[in-house]
């Protein structure tokens, strides 16, 4: 689980937006479309590997997956979050 104190340090790389943890159930969704092979990240590439836990923007606009408590705050790595699942 991401330290409470990090998220208060941390900023999206792209926009400098607050992050926070996203709920439980968008994580669901988001690794329901990794296992459909359905997920692409910012480069349009497949994301291949599902999340522990993903950062998303304040204006809930993109993820940054978190993988064993890692955050992955690479802009080509971040994931536009499909309007649909919001």
């Amino acid at each position: 689980m991401m330290d409470a104190a990090l998220l208060t340090l941390i900023r999206c790389p792209v926009d400098y937006q607050p992050l926070a943890i996203a709920p439980d159930e968008l994580i669901a969704k988001l690794n329901e479309l990794v296992a459909q092979r359905q997920l692409r990240d910012q480069t349009d590439g497949l994301v291949e590997q599902p999340m522990d836990q993903a950062l998303i923007t304040a204006d809930a606009s993109r993820i940054y997956p978190v993988r064993g408590g890692i955050p992955a705050l690479i802009p080509s790595e971040s994931i536009p979050v499909p309007k649909h699942l919001i």
